[in-house]
Formats: structure tokens, C-alpha cells, sequence
């Protein structure tokens, strides 16, 4: 969700119905497209362990060649200035230093490398050097704690072609029930990601875990290097919940242990304790109907006896990327809390600690110094401030990267405003309201409700070049006044208003989104007479719905939506959640007839609407759009495909 390429922004400009744009500051023009994708994100964020350095990736938009290029950049901490260690002609991504903080290992494609390898670079100088020739594409890899060996997670290499003409294509075998995937298309049978060992001294690569059902990664290394701790998905199982299995196996080789059984949940990573007794994780919800909205709690989970427990200073709160605060403190970034991205835990004193304002979003995190003493980096962004590289030093954040500042500072950007709304069944709802720029209060606008995609994520206080408050920040400079809406299913409300959805897709939503826009007009804000509608994946199926139930919405444009669900069984990438959340087809047919409700009560749709949506997107795949797009051609209401 949320990509922001030109074709996009022409996309909701196709929303308009005309207006004046809005007066600016004299010395900041309006956001325009060139300014969206002059941007740079900024990911990948590494520190070295002596807290002396820190290493990122810097991605930019060459409009000319059509292509992003990932850069490697590397800044001495406290207050070095940031210098490219990577040429932009060749992408570098995944950043981490060695654990004596001389060598920084990066993932590339280079030359006639056909599959990603792993490349390392000396940090004073000099041209990197590529450690591994592997045929399987690497899912990820953590160095050793002596800096001389290295685990991988890697995908089984693809079988070689039969016959004489290596170019000739074999059929594609498929018997996996998660035979999609977004990005890769269709998977292979009995592929997936398994763990091996390389020798950096000597190049050899073996084997540490059979080939098995399920993918394993999210590895991390005992303190004294003898064991490897990882998580095994078994997600993808449809007859069982979502679970990880929290699994060791000796460096030394063996069969490996089943520690644990928890939750599953995405963006995981392991830490260690000191004394190698205890490893501090994410879980999320085991049941098998509600996994899909779990929100990450911070766990720990005791190695002799494999008991779980979710750590009490962040009960029911949504946790992100974990930080080692060394000496044995487990931090983490609460990754959304009501608008915001902006707390350190700290687990083991039993408080949550707030960096910058609540209204910074940040997305990444590393400790800068042992002990937790020094300043923690991050990649944070805030209202008016794309994302750069920041040091926090005690509650503040200060800059140590200037990527966007320059070009942040001759933009005249929305300030989005919170507010909160009652829905028709009492619940209250929050939002963010974006003015146009010049916005007088008590003056009524043409209004874009445009909904986050997820659903389990949530609008907030950000300004990050590939999210929907770009889109929001478009839209705001040409004079409308645009709503975000933390409707029911999104985070950083803890896991039962996220999880109320559950199997009841276009309902609760629906009361949110509705009692926003009513907000909107009875505060002064919203023209009643000059609204919009629009959102990009699950942001898409709500513009269906809406427009399906709303007359009052003028124009619409719905991005990669689903006007019927029946059309994407066995098409998309959902598979196992259609099983395990709603049932198949055939068990249930009346909730997958009131869930396509959009496509089979189309003719009840008076929105002009532009559909969206990628040929080779199986995620939410264009079908979605074109069925809806047909219905709306042979109903008479004006429509267009893109």
C-alpha cells in the first residue's frame, strides 16, 4: 500500500472536481509531484557495537532510467557528517556491521550476479569484496559474535533446467496451499528459506537445518557463538493457528530443538540475554481467527523450560523493531501508538521511555554505545520533516543526516490536525485532519476522505516518501482539505480494535469512515456538496464499499480494491486467511455474497470513480478493479481503468 510513483499522484488528481488552490507562505510553494519523488527514504539503520558509527541505506528515484537506486551510507557518531561508502550505479541494502565494527557486511546484485550475494567493505576505505557465491536467493544473515563466521537465511536453490537447452522453461509444479506470493508470484514447490553457515576465512557454506514445509529465518547467535537461535513459520499452515516456533541448533551441527510455540507475527528479531539463558521476541495472537490483526508484544521466552511470558511494562501495546540496550536491557520501538512511533522500551526497569515529541513516527532504531549509555539512532519523520537519521539524546532527537532538509524547507506543507469522531454504534474513532495550505478556519473546502490501506496499520504523525500521508500532502496542495482515518481494524489501539473486524470486513469500518466525514461537516470543515473518496488496498475495498452504500461521495478512486471476494479465492496471496477467518466459499456462503457486496449491488453506485491497480500485483490482484470498473461501464456511471 501507500507506493507513491507519479502514476498515483495522477491518479487522485483524476479526483478533482475544481477549486482554488489555497494561499501559501511567500517563500514554500505547494508540494508537487517532483517534489514527492525527489525525496530520499531512508532504511537499513546499523550501529557498530562500540556506538562510534552508524550505517544506513539512502534510496532515491531516478525518474530517468525509470529505476530506485539503494545506496550505503556510514556517519561517525556523535557528530560526523554522513559519506556514501557504495556507488549509486549499484544497489547495496541490509547493512550490518562486524562485531569488532571494522567491516561492514551489505547484500548486492553486482555485475553478472543474477541472485542477491552478500558483500562486505572495510569502514576506513577501500572497494568491497564479495564474500558469497550462493544459488538461493538470501532472506537474511547475522554475523557471528567472533566476526568470523556468518549464519544465512537462504531459499533453496531452484532446480536445474532438464534437457539440452538450459532456457528452455519447465512447467511450474505447485503443492503448497501458500502458492502466491507479492513480488515472486507464483511459488515453486518445497522452496523456502533454511539456515546455513559460512566461513568467511575459508568461503565454505554448510548446512545447519534440513529442508522442511516451512520457511525458518529471524536468527541470532548465542552470546559465546556455540547456538543459533531462529523462528520457524508455520503461519502458512491452514488446519492449525498462525504460530512461530522458536527453535536452537548448535553451531557445532545437530538437529534442532523446539523451544517454544507462540503467535506469529511480522517484523520479528531476537536478542540474546548476557548469560545466553533467555531470548526477548515478539509474539502475537495464536487464534486462528483473529491472527491477521495481531499487534507484536514484547515476550521473553526461558530456554530450559521454554515458558513464555509478555513482558508487563508493554502488555497489549503494538512493539516494532527490537533494540539491545546492552548489558542485558531489551529495548524496543513501540511501533504505533495513537498517531504516533515514538517510545524506547525499557522492559527490565518497567517504564516506557518517550523519544522526541509523540508526534515523531520513528521506524527504525539502533543503540549507539554499550551499555546503553550513548545515544540511540534512529530514522524518524514528523509533521513537515521527511525522514533522516537522528541521534536521541535524552527525550530529543537531533539530526545527523540533512537527506531531505533542503528541498523540506521550500515546501509548504499540511500540518495535519488530530481529531476524533462518535460513530453510529458509540465508537469514537480518531483521525487527522490536513488542511490546505492558507487554511482559514470556519471556511468550508472540498474534502478527500483517503483511507490507509492495512487494514492493520494506522495514519499518524509521519512523512515518509512512500506513505499515504504523501498522497494526503498532493492532495492538501491542490485546496482540498483531506481526512485520515484510524477506523476500526487499524494498530496502535491495542489488539481488540484491531481484531473487531475479524470476519466482518466492511461493516465497522464503514460506521468510522462515515462518522469522520459527518465530523467534517458539522464542524465547518467539508463542503457536503464537494466530497471524495479514495485509498490504495484495503483502502481500495473501503472506497467499494463506500460507494456502494454513500450517494454523497462526488468522485472515487479505488487502488488495487476487491469488489468481490469470491473472485480472489485462490488468486491472491490470502489464501490461509480466507480458511482460517472466514471459511472457504462452501461453508459460508451468505458472508462471501455480503462481503462482494460492492460488485453485486453495483447498480446501486452513482460515484464517478477511476479504478486502479497492477497487472502482476497478487496481493490484491487487478481483477478487483476490473470487475467493478465492467459493472460501472454497463450501468452508465462515468469510469476509467488505469
Amino acid at each position: 500500500m501507500g507506493y507513491v510513483k507519479k502514476i498515483a499522484l495522477r491518479g487522485v488528481a483524476a479526483l478533482a472536481l475544481m477549486v482554488p488552490i489555497a494561499v501559501h507562505a511567500a517563500d514554500r510553494h505547494p508540494v508537487t509531484a517532483d517534489d514527492i519523488l525527489g525525496l530520499v527514504s531512508l532504511h537499513g539503520l546499523d550501529c557498530s557495537v562500540d556506538g562510534k558509527a552508524a550505517a544506513w541505506i539512502a534510496t532515491t528515484n531516478d525518474e530517468k532510467a525509470d529505476k530506485q537506486r539503494s545506496r550505503m551510507w556510514l556517519a561517525d557518531l556523535p557528530g560526523g557528517s554522513p559519506r556514501a561508502l557504495t556507488d549509486p550505479e549499484t544497489d547495496a541494502g541490509a547493512p550490518q556491521f562486524s562485531p569488532d565494527g571494522r567491516m561492514i557486511a551489505f547484500a548486492a546484485t553486482r555485475g553478472k550476479d543474477e541472485l542477491g550475494q552478500i558483500w562486505v567493505l572495510d569502514r576506513r576505505g577501500g572497494d568491497a569484496e564479495r564474500l558469497t557465491e550462493v544459488e538461493g536467493d538470501i532472506a537474511g544473515f547475522r554475523w557471528a559474535p567472533d566476526g568470523k563466521r556468518i549464519v544465512i537465511a537462504m531459499v533453496d536453490p531452484a532446480p536445474k533446467p532438464k534437457g539440452d537447452d538450459p532456457k528452455r522453461p519447465q512447467p511450474l509444479v505447485i503443492e503448497d496451499i501458500q502458492f502466491k506470493q507479492d513480488g515472486a508470484g507464483f511459488l515453486p514447490a518445497n522452496r523456502h528459506a533454511h539456515l546455513w553457515l559460512f566461513d568467511v576465512a575459508t568461503r565454505k557454506l554448510s548446512k545447519l537445518t534440513e529442508m522442511t514445509g516451512f520457511d525458518q529465518g529471524d536468527m541470532a547467535f548465542s552470546p559465546d557463538g556455540t547456538t543459533i537461535a531462529f523462528l520457524s513459520n508455520h503461519r502458512t499452515d491452514p488446519a492449525a493457528p498462525g504460530t512461530q516456533w522458536l527453535e536452537t541448533v548448535p553451531t557445532a551441527g545437530g538437529t534442532p530443538k523446539v523451544v517454544a510455540k507462540f503467535g506469529s507475527t511480522y517484523g520479528q528479531s531476537l536478542i540474546w540475554s548476557d548469560d545466553g539463558s533467555r531470548i526477548v521476541h515478539a509474539v502475537g495472537l495464536s487464534d486462528r481467527r483473529t491472527g491477521e490483526y495481531s499487534q507484536p508484544q514484547l515476550a521473553e521466552t526461558v530456554l530450559a523450560s521454554g515458558a513464555t511470558r509478555i513482558l508487563p511494562a508493554t502488555a497489549g501495546l503494538a512493539i516494532g523493531d527490537l533494540v539491545s540496550l546492552g548489558k542485558g536491557r531489551i529495548g524496543g520501538v513501540l511501533s504505533e501508538d495513537r498517531h504516533a512511533r515514538a517510545v524506547i522500551v525499557d522492559p527490565a526497569a518497567g517504564t516506557l521511555r518517550r523519544l522526541g515529541t509523540p508526534a515523531h513516527a520513528v521506524t527504525e532504531a539502533c543503540p549507539a554505545g554499550e551499555g546503553g549509555k550513548a545515544p540511540i539512532a534512529v530514522i524518524a519523520s514528523s509533521d513537515g520533516h521527511p525522514g533522516e537519521v537522528m541521534l536521541a539524546d535524552g527525550d530529543a532527537l537531533r539530526p545527523v543526516s540533512a537527506f531531505n532538509m533542503k528541498l523540506a524547507e521550500t515546501v509548504d506543507w499540511s500540518i495535519p490536525q488530530d481529531f476524533s469522531a462518535r460513530a453510529s454504534d458509540g465508537n469514537e474513532v480518531h483521525g487527522l485532519f490536513f488542511p490546505p495550505p492558507g487554511y482559514r478556519p470556519g471556511t468550508r473546502v472540498a474534502t478527500v476522505l483517503w483511507i490507509h490501506g492495512g487494514p492493520t496499520g494506522q495514519d499518524e504523525h509521519e512523512l515518509h516518501p512512500g506513505g499515504d500521508n504523501m498522497i494526503r500532502q498532493f492532495l492538501a496542495a491542490r485546496g482540498y482539505g483531506v481526512l485520515a482515518v484510524n477506523y476500526r481494524g487499524s494498530s496502535g489501539r491495542g489488539p481488540d480494535y484491531a481484531a473487531t473486524i475479524a470476519a466482518d470486513w466492511g461493516n465497522k469500518e464503514v460506521k468510522d469512515l462515515d462518522a469522520a466525514v459527518q465530523w467534517a461537516i458539522d464542524s465547518g470543515i467539508a463542503d457536503p456538496d464537494r466530497l471524495l473518496v479514495g485509498g490504495w488496498s484495503y483502502g481500495g475495498i473501503l472506497t467499494d464499499f463506500l460507494i456502494a452504500r454513500e450517494p454523497r461521495f462526488k468522485a472515487a478512486m479505488s487502488g488495487a480494491g476487491e469488489g468481490n471476494i469470491l473472485a480472489l479465492f485462490g488468486v491472491d496471496q490470502y489464501i490461509k486467511q480466507y480458511w482460517q477467518e472466514i471459511g472457504p466459499p462452501w461453508q459460508d456462503t451468505a458472508l462471501w455474497l455480503r462481503l462482494s457486496e460492492p460488485l453485486l449491488h453495483a447498480d446501486r453506485i452513482k460515484t464517478p470513480t477511476l479504478f486502479m491497480g497492477g497487472t502482476a500485483d497478487d496481493n490484491v490482484p487487478l481483477i478487483g478493479g476490473q470487475q467493478l470498473y465492467a459493472a460501472l461501464k454497463l450501468t452508465g456511471v462515468p469510469t476509467r481503468l488505469v
